[in-house]
């Protein structure tokens, strides 16, 4: 680096709330702003395995660039055995050149996570860097986290997730072959597999919405196994409102906006037929409830 920067410091594995109030302090400066990323969480070198995505690498740095911060992407394993004091000299102060950093009140760093803000406070007085530590962000009175956010969207407490990450929560997936069932009903459907690295989502029926050629539609999105037909294969489901046409092989976003419903085994394909229906419905009238959120 030639000139001094704004540096945001933080893992950011699912850019919400308490991560853009980081990002927005680091902004909040006449130096040019960047975000430090690792190349994969820290937890999948410290534990042998990372937390599922909140959000997948390529959409996370599309959203960083839009708010106009430029990318540094760091190897953890060059660093995760440098003490604190060797990463902030190393590399903080020397290799980037912050002249202003900006982290949250739990921030930690260098091996183990052993260097806190209270560190971090003394080696940027000592070094003559601007240091933002920014306060918690609370959600329904609780502490905004990565791990909250999972758990909410693994029991379904989709508008919860939503609020505290300021988005829909969504993945990503290439539409499979299926059994075609769906279109028999009236209700063609986008059959999709969730990734391995998502987090995924309580079993049910979603009110969701799908980005398609640069064009926002209402789905409705049943995320289970199909008890009806006797499926046993997590299946992600998608029947999107107002669309006709083949999406075989395409890559389609899918966006939890609310749950509607567990599962459910229906008596007969007409009773589910009628269920789907109102199921669309009611995915509709939240659509157009959430269309700025989208």
């Amino acid at each position: 680096m030639d000139k001094k920067i704004s540096l945001a410091l933080g893992t950011f594995d699912g850019l919400h709330t308490g991560h853009k109030a980081v990002l927005k302090s680091a902004a909040d400066t006449e130096l040019e702003p960047y975000v430090l990323l690792f190349d994969r969480h820290p937890l999948e070198l410290i534990r042998g395995k990372a937390p599922t995505e909140l959000i997948n690498r390529k959409n996370a740095l599309e959203l960083l660039k839009q708010n106009n911060f430029k990318i540094i992407n760091l190897d953890f394993a060059e660093v995760m055995n440098l003490d604190a004091e060797e990463f902030f000299y190393d590399y903080i102060a020397k290799k980037f050149r912050a002249g202003k950093i900006s982290c949250g009140e739990n921030y930690s760093f260098g091996k183990n996570g052993k260097g806190d803000t209270e560190l971090l406070y003394k080696l940027c007085r000592e070094n003559g860097i601007e240091l933002s530590v920014v306060k918690t962000v609370l959600y329904k009175g609780s502490p905004v986290s990565s791990t909250r956010i999972r758990a909410c969207i693994e029991s379904g407490e989709i508008k919860d997730a939503n609020e505290m990450l300021s988005r829909p929560y969504s993945f990503e997936s290439k539409v499979i072959d299926g059994a075609k069932r769906g279109k028999k009903l009236g209700f063609p459907t986008a059959n999709q597999l969730i990734p391995d690295n998502a987090t995924r989502p309580e079993k049910g029926v979603y009110a969701t919405a799908v980005r398609l050629d640069g064009k926002l539609y209402p789905a409705v999105t049943n995320f289970g196994v199909r008890p009806t037909v006797d499926g046993k294969k997590l299946v992600s489901e998608t029947h999107i409102i107002g669309f006709a046409g083949s999406l075989y092989g395409k890559t389609l976003e899918i966006m939890f906006l609310d749950r509607l419903r567990s599962e459910r085994k229906f008596s007969s394909l007409e009773e589910l037929s009628a269920a789907i229906g109102r199921d669309a419905v009611k995915s509709e009238e939240i659509f157009k409830e959430h269309l700025e959120k989208v």
